[in-house]
């Protein structure tokens, strides 16, 4: 088949989420995007690439290239289901691996399904290796579970926040960054940043979607990422930091608040357990090249790579 793989257009959208939503559905036997919109916030956000696979006219794959400083990570990709095994993946991917290069990042990863052999092999054939089982989980929001730290979208200086997060990531990982995140929920209103800490040097910060039309949906607050500095300290202010989502999810009018964590990350894996989040969604990460990345068992980091 002849295939061009090229950043995706505009006007092709709309039907990128349809194979999304085709692919995803044909494999798992149900619909789990609702109305969230991965696609399209991702798609005008300045930290992402989205790779589109054109047969002739007509589009049948994409992918999204996301990039955190020095982290670069893929997803979701999907190709329609009648051309499953044409080699449509392999050609996304190889595309990827291009615009990994571009970056120069040095850490590179990606979500997919614990169960599936044929995603693993896929992947295994591009110096993706399987490392860590990871957990997207959700516990009840109350009404009345109250606000507290303080949020981004209240910062009159965006480049201050941006370093602000920056100071925690960097000190987690060498070179991590979520800046992206954090203008992308701002300028296009998908939610917020919650942060704890001194106003002026937050100690851990939240990147959050809520509402439909986000990477959240309707009664859902679902935080991207966050992390919180290493320390003496840490703990504390990672269940100030839960703390603060609820209330912030509360605020939202959600009624789930969504995490993801590696379980190698053991101390957030348990605190989180002890704080009522249950596994909804089990899944591993895969890793190029072969190394732990930020995923060590002290890291209070939350993450989500689909």
């Amino acid at each position: 088949m002849d295939l061009d793989v090229r950043a995706l257009d505009a006007a092709d959208l709309g039907v990128a989420d349809e194979i999304v939503r085709d692919a995803f559905g044909t494999f798992l036997g149900t619909d789990t995007f609702g109305d969230t919109d991965l696609l399209r916030t991702r798609f005008r956000a300045a930290h992402t690439t989205v790779l589109g696979a054109y047969a002739g006219s007509d589009l049948v794959g994409s992918t999204v290239v996301t990039r955190w400083g020095d982290v670069g990570w893929l997803g979701p990709l999907s190709v329609t289901p009648k051309l499953w095994d044409a080699g449509v993946g392999s050609r996304l991917l190889t595309a990827t691996l291009d615009v990994f290069r571009d970056w120069g990042v040095s850490h590179q990863g990606l979500f997919t399904f614990a169960h599936s052999p044929r995603h693993h092999g896929l992947y295994q054939k591009f110096g993706f290796w399987p490392r860590f089982l990871t957990a997207i989980m959700s516990r009840p929001v109350a009404p009345f579970e109250s606000p507290s730290g303080f949020l981004g979208s209240a910062w009159t200086d965006r480049a201050a926040l941006r370093a602000a997060c920056a100071a925690v990531t960097g000190a987690v990982h060498p070179g991590l960054d979520v800046g992206g995140e954090v203008d992308a929920v701002l300028d296009q209103s998908l939610g917020d940043v919650v942060l704890v800490g001194e106003p002026e040097a937050p100690a851990g910060f939240a990147v959050g979607h809520t509402g439909a039309g986000t990477e959240a949906g309707t009664g859902v607050a679902f935080v991207k990422f966050a992390a919180v500095a290493p320390g003496p300290h840490a703990r504390g202010t990672f269940e100030r930091l839960l703390l603060a989502c609820g209330g912030w999810a509360a605020a939202a009018g959600a009624q789930r608040l969504v995490v993801g964590v590696s379980t190698a990350r053991h101390d957030a894996y348990r605190h989180l357990l002890g704080a009522g989040f249950r596994t909804d969604t089990p899944g591993v990460t895969m890793h190029r090249p072969n190394t732990a990345g930020y995923d060590h068992p002290d890291v209070l980091v939350l993450d989500d790579w689909r």
